[in-house]
């Protein structure tokens, strides 16, 4: 408990980083490993870490990294879209999606979400989460992030791997974005990520 006190509010994805530098060091150093052949595995916000390190100026270089259900949209997308499935099954439904969008718009431009208090206990319980002192400065970068903004700066072997029934990530809305940054890398041909 004392560690979350000390933690709290100092997240970022910089400390995720620095974190992820360290244990690929202490890998690296096992005498058992060839630290020329590791290669990082990501899952679904684990794999914007691993393109972090993986892009990031590193001592030990990945040998090729592997995303599995990575965000291929930035994570408020992947969560409104996710929110929208949940409402539509509640009568009123839209009239909640909308307050759930403007909560979104303004936590996206740095102010207070200002939960409608009509919003089902869950919804607000999920969002307020994304404002708790612990998680900042993190979920604000996390916020706006897709594996895309890092995933055309990769140049060694990479395997993203989305499930067609994954209840999160979605293979077309997350996988397409990511599949054109691939096969467009290969080609040498610069791309942005839809937003």
């Amino acid at each position: 408990m004392e560690n979350v006190t000390m933690l709290s509010g100092t997240m970022s994805m910089q400390s995720h980083l620095d974190e992820l530098v360290a244990a690929v060091r202490v890998l690296a150093g096992a005498d058992f490993v060839d630290s020329s052949r590791i290669v990082g595995l990501g899952n679904s916000e684990g794999a914007l870490h691993v393109l972090h390190y993986a892009t990031a100026t590193q001592d030990i270089p990945f040998a090729g990294i592997v995303l599995a259900a990575p965000p291929g949209r930035p994570k408020r997308d992947v969560l409104l879209s996710q929110l929208a499935v949940q409402l539509a099954k509640v009568p009123g439904g839209s009239e909640l999606m909308s307050k759930v969008e403007d909560a979104a718009a303004r936590y996206a431009v740095g102010e207070p979400m200002d939960l409608d208090p009509g919003l089902p206990e869950s919804v607000r319980m999920l969002l307020a989460s994304f404002e708790a002192p612990a998680n900042l400065p993190f979920a604000r970068e996390l916020w706006a992030e897709s594996t895309c903004d890092s995933l055309a700066k990769v140049w060694i072997p990479t395997l993203v791997l989305i499930g067609r029934r994954d209840v999160q990530i979605d293979a077309h809305a997350d996988g397409v974005p990511s599949e054109r940054v691939n096969t467009n890398q290969v080609r040498g041909v610069p791309l942005e990520c839809s937003r």
